[in-house]
């Protein structure tokens, strides 16, 4: 699938007479570039991704959505190492998030995605409270393996 069929489709979701459904196989992965200078300067908001490694990276991932940045956040290294130190780290953000007002969502196993006040994320109103902790469910049962 080209940029151009996915901005079509966007395009067709945006005008709010059609709702169009891609398929995840549709999507391609793209290579993160590290060290990539910022020239954009600082006025802008980012999708920031950070690994959860440990209990400190809560900190970072909490100034992150306090700057107004979106973050992705990736718990698989935390997940490998300790469950009981996920999932305090887990609550811990989820308290921040809400603190702020933001919006807290399993993307996949092992991706959460933080969102700043000014911005939600959609689901339904039954699945918001269902569908984070059926992701941390799959995660421990995949590390418990």
């Amino acid at each position: 699938m080209g940029l151009k069929d996915l901005f079509s489709k966007l395009q067709l979701q945006g005008s709010g007479t059609r709702r169009v459904h891609t398929n995840i196989e549709d999507y391609v992965e793209i290579e993160i570039q590290e060290g990539v200078p910022e020239e954009r300067g600082n006025s802008g908001k980012y999708v920031k991704v950070c690994k959860l490694s440990g209990f400190a990276d809560v900190d970072i991932s909490a100034r992150e959505l306090s700057n107004g940045n979106v973050v992705i956040l990736d718990i698989k290294p935390l997940a490998e190492r300790s469950m009981n130190e996920l999932k305090h780290a887990v609550d811990e953000m989820k308290e921040i998030v809400s603190s702020m007002g933001g919006d807290i969502a399993g993307l996949s196993e092992y991706l959460l995605i933080l969102t700043p006040p000014y911005m939600k994320i959609e689901r339904s109103v039954e699945a918001r409270a269902t569908d984070f902790e059926e992701a941390m469910e799959r995660v421990r049962k995949r590390v418990a393996k």
